[in-house]
């Protein structure tokens, strides 16, 4: 289970190049004088920001999650869905505009909280890697470079998989009518704390790379 599905992947890292860059511009700002109230504002910023990216970047993507799952779960003997666009047609005229819709509040509240927690720890452990590097004798003026981006990158994907994955983990117990919240109580209650983490070892190795060299290449890119 990964962090982000594959259909979104573009359109969520085109949507965050911006805010990237705004964390990137925060972490340089709290090298020099800043108000006392400069560091609230900034994490606050990192937050919406990423939050926001993430919501935009799903919800944009939301008509194609939607006729995948369906098209997953179709009675192979009973065929509504032959293709994109058939699918996407047959949503519209059967549900719809909240057809091509339906389910991506669930959705949106696994990746908002994901989005906003990744960016803002990537700004963090990025100016802490920095201050570490610094350090070390010869490297007092040193500034970030690709690899220390990776390593940043890596931090933040660990740090949201984990802070996120109880979320992600129960997307697939939700019923229809009763909703993530009373997953995760049902999930908590019959099976414990440790249950909502099953599967957590594989979904963090795999997002070490995605999130880390997502950061590093956009950034040398910028």
């Amino acid at each position: 289970m990964a962090s982000e599905d594959v259909v979104g992947k573009s359109t969520g890292e085109s949507a965050v190049t911006t805010i990237v860059n705004l964390a990137e511009e925060a972490k340089l700002a709290r090298e020099g004088v800043k108000a006392p109230g400069y560091a609230v504002v900034s994490i606050c910023k990192s937050l919406v920001a990423g939050g926001v990216a993430g919501g935009v970047s799903r919800t944009a993507v939301a008509p194609l999650e939607r006729l995948k799952i369906l098209l997953q779960v179709q009675n192979p003997h009973s065929i509504q869905y032959n293709g994109t666009i058939q699918g996407l047609k047959y949503i519209w005229k059967s549900e719809g505009l909240r057809g091509l819709f339906r389910g991506n509040g669930t959705n949106c509240a696994r990746i908002v909280p994901n989005s906003a927690v990744k960016f803002f720890s990537y700004e963090q452990a990025s100016s802490g890697i920095l201050w570490l590097y610094r350090q070390q004798s010869g490297n007092e003026e040193a500034q970030l470079t690709p690899l220390l981006r990776l390593g940043a990158g890596a931090c933040a994907g660990i740090i949201a998989m984990s802070a996120t994955y109880p979320m992600d983990m129960v997307r697939g117990r939700i019923t229809v009518k009763r909703g993530m919240f009373h997953a995760l109580g049902t999930v908590y209650r019959e099976e414990g704390f440790r249950a909502l983490y099953k599967g957590w070892l594989p979904s963090v190795i795999g997002v070490i790379p995605y999130v880390g060299l997502n950061f590093a290449v956009r950034i040398v890119k910028g």
